[in-house]
């Protein structure tokens, strides 16, 4: 009876049921649609990240964090890659030499990061081999051949074909400078990528450095899920024995960037905690005037003999309904919002323009949602839980009217 009183008492007064529906529903798509666009565009940030980089998982030599050094180099079986890229989790793996040396041209000399890659493995993933601008990305066989980033080739005057010098330390800290030629030149939109990164064949970069055959600083695993970052980590540990090799997950290895995503994170939780607070104290508002201009009504229900408790579950199961309502119609909303956002993208050039840098890494203006079943469930429940909250302090109220002052 209490179900079917609450559910006919909720529509007789439409337009306050509609503002109260229309308020829960409202703060819930915002909610949704913005976190799962923030999360969107960290999940982007990494993937650019991880991919020029050395991938989610990181094997490296157990001092080299300390102090990298190419001295440092590891050698990782390939008995144990193979093994690792067959697991269902793994997308690919990848070996890498990081070096720091010296680039010359005829127009000056600056700082650079050296890095020996893997051509046929970058040219699948890397945003490097997907944006060369001029010229072509390097191959296996380009010894003497580099790619470099647009701002260092404008500092350099570098072209297409020209030659450079790179002058570097190997493994045993001898001096030593190689003579190569750019064959293409890159612009992921990072100045700290395009000003300061030079990739050539890791062939090359072997032996410019002197390490032996299969050495390589890094070993990276990139992930075609990031959630199973731990436990492919736990399964690489358990193969490697006592070999000196730390395995590392790319929050370890570039700290400043995950540094960012919390304190971001912890930003855009603010933002939402404002934003449903607002449209809270909107719900509250109108909870409560429905309380005030029924109190006639509440007052002839407990003169003719109902409980003041049955009175309290009423309202309660009136606040009940509409959350559930504007819930649904917030998830409604807000998952067609994401949905398109997932698939199609929310264009914020006008905003931000071609790009936007955030920790000394560009990102696309264009950014995508993430579809995902926890930002739903979790705003919804936060939502629904503040509105039942809100629905105590009503409820309190209405039994509390002085039945012959209201009659009278």
């Amino acid at each position: 009876m209490i179900i079917r009183l609450a559910w006919r008492s909720l529509w007789r007064n439409k337009r306050r049921t509609l503002i109260t529906v229309c308020s829960i529903a409202l703060g819930l798509t915002f909610a949704i649609f913005f976190i799962a666009l923030a999360e969107g565009a960290y999940e982007q940030m990494i993937e650019q990240m991880v991919r020029i980089q050395s991938g989610h998982i990181t094997l490296e030599h157990s001092e080299y964090r300390e102090a990298p050094s190419v001295d440092l180099w590891i050698t990782v079986p390939s008995r144990l890659r193979s093994h690792v890229e067959k697991w269902p989790a793994v997308e690919e793996t990848k070996l890498v030499i990081l070096g720091q040396g010296i680039v010359k041209s005829g127009a000056g000399n600056m700082a650079a990061a050296i890095m020996g890659v893997e051509p046929a493995v970058e040219k699948t993933s890397s945003p490097v081999a997907r944006n060369i601008i001029k010229g072509k990305y390097i191959e296996p066989k380009d010894n003497p051949q580099v790619v470099v980033g647009s701002e260092m080739a404008e500092r350099l005057n570098l072209a297409v074909g020209k030659k450079l010098v790179i002058a570097t330390n190997d493994i045993s800290g001898t001096l030593v400078e190689e003579l190569c030629r750019v064959k293409g030149i890159f612009r992921t939109g990072s100045e700290e990528v395009d000003a300061y990164v030079i990739q050539m064949p890791i062939n090359f970069a072997r032996r410019l450095f002197h390490l032996p055959r299969g050495g390589a600083t890094q070993m990276g695993v990139i992930l075609k899920d990031p959630g199973d970052q731990k436990q492919v980590m736990k399964r690489i540990k358990g193969r490697l024995d006592d070999r000196p090799i730390s395995v590392l997950s790319w929050q370890e290895v570039m700290p400043d960037v995950a540094t960012y995503i919390k304190m971001d994170k912890g930003s855009n939780l603010i933002f939402q905690g404002i934003l449903i607070f607002l449209i809270l104290f909107t719900i509250f508002n109108t909870l409560s005037m429905s309380v005030l201009e029924r109190q006639r009504e509440f007052a002839m229900l407990l003169a003719v003999g109902t409980t003041a408790r049955r009175l309290k579950l009423q309202v309660f199961t009136e606040t009940v309904y509409l959350g559930l309502i504007g819930c649904g119609v917030g998830i409604l909303f807000g998952g067609l919002a994401v949905v398109y956002g997932h698939f199609y993208g929310i264009n914020l050039s006008a905003i931000m323009g071609e790009s936007v840098n955030i920790s000394g890494f560009a990102l696309s203006s264009k950014m995508y949602t993430k579809l995902s079943f926890g930002i739903f469930f979790n705003s919804a429940v936060a939502v629904l839980a503040a509105t039942l909250l809100l629905g105590l302090v009503p409820m309190r109220r209405a039994a509390r009217i002085n039945i012959v002052d209201t009659l009278r």
